[in-house]
């Protein structure tokens, strides 16, 4: 694909090269052995899955790399088994036991946040330049702990807002070699997603209720209560499909208005992003995708993780406004200090939208 050139700037498409033939091999493998050591192989597994991720997405013509060390990702693998094991088990001690652990890891889910960001970001270069993210854990703790009160106190009324703090904070503190990315999203598009989100899931709600009252006088008529009782649960059952069709939809929908407001409202350097995902063409790769892996009994894992991953690299384009080698040498003039700040970073992967 050729780039493409608009106002005097240089539209940059995002480019993704991996087969479903390739992948299935790498991803057949992986099953097996993790199966086989009991788990064991999975950060291993990871790794090989995302360096073939990255190394078939490119940009310019170069690809992207990954250099996580599996070792750090077991490690951080078995806190989290034990954290677990220590949330489901203090239950059977005292039934109040696990709200200690809860409590716990939301105080230091901040920390969290930061060294699990830390760690995705400087695992992942760029023609031999990593990507950073500034410990600013002080302002972590601020934003994510008053992202959860506002949300708390108004009774998720203002999910919005705490979307526009944890999203603002994960870009502005996200870098490229030595130049930061800015973040230029505006509070009030954040709210104004999430609101037609919650629309958007009420008026799903009352479409699926209404289906299910249309198509309760066709079921078999009831002689008993037992029957009624059937016909209620019949109905029930019917009611939930498209229920769970139209949550999807409306979830894909806002996932990707999300997806691409904070890309378009992005830049790094003077260069900007556009993010052209469509919530109809994203729902319907979703919907036959689950459906696909799941009469295939998993067997097309595989292609439906390629056929998104394509997607996204498809209507994902970069912005050069300035000279793209320059640029670059000047990024990695200096190299990565917080490569060597992380001793031990966690593997815990906690989306924060971006």
């Amino acid at each position: 694909m050729n780039a493409i050139v608009i106002e005097k700037k240089t539209y940059e498409p995002v480019e993704f090269s991996g087969t479903t033939g390739q992948y299935f091999r790498i991803w057949i493998v992986n099953l097996a052995l993790t199966v086989l050591t009991l788990g064991v192989y999975s950060a291993w597994a990871k790794v090989r899955k995302e360096r073939y991720f990255y190394t078939h997405t490119s940009i310019a013509g170069s690809e992207f790399d990954y250099h996580a060390n599996p070792l750090s990702i077991l490690i951080g693998r078995v806190i989290a088994v034990i954290l677990l094991g220590a949330y489901f088990g203090s239950g059977y001690i005292h039934p109040l036991a696990p709200f200690p652990v809860l409590i716990l890891t939301f105080l230091v889910s901040p920390w969290l946040v930061v060294r699990s960001r830390i760690f995705r970001m400087r695992v992942s270069s760029y023609r031999g330049i990593r990507f950073t993210f500034k410990p600013a854990y002080a302002e972590a703790f601020k934003v994510y702990y008053l992202a959860a009160l506002v949300t708390v106190v108004s009774f998720g009324l203002a999910t919005g807002t705490a979307n526009y703090m944890r999203n603002k904070f994960a870009v502005a503190h996200s870098g490229f070699g030595q130049t930061g990315f800015k973040f230029g999203g505006r509070h009030s598009g954040f709210v104004a997603i999430f609101w037609k989100f919650v629309g958007l899931s009420i008026l799903m709600g009352v479409v699926a209720v209404s289906s299910s009252a249309l198509l309760l006088p066709l079921l078999p008529s009831a002689n008993g209560a037992d029957e009624v009782s059937i016909g209620v649960q019949a109905s029930f059952l019917v009611m939930q499909i498209p229920l769970l069709v139209g949550y999807l939809a409306v979830g894909v929908y806002y996932q990707v208005r999300l997806r691409n407001y904070i890309w378009n409202t992005s830049t790094l350097g003077e260069n900007s992003f556009l993010s052209t995902l469509s919530a109809q063409e994203m729902f319907v790769i979703y919907l036959t995708n689950i459906l696909a892996i799941i009469f295939s009994l998993g067997l097309l894992t595989p292609w439906a993780q390629i056929r998104l991953a394509r997607y996204r690299a498809e209507h994902l384009e970069i912005a050069l406004s300035d000279d793209w080698e320059s640029y670059l040498a000047a990024s990695g003039a200096e190299g990565s200090a917080l490569g060597d700040e992380v001793g031990q970073a966690f593997d815990v992967d906690i989306d924060i939208g971006f």
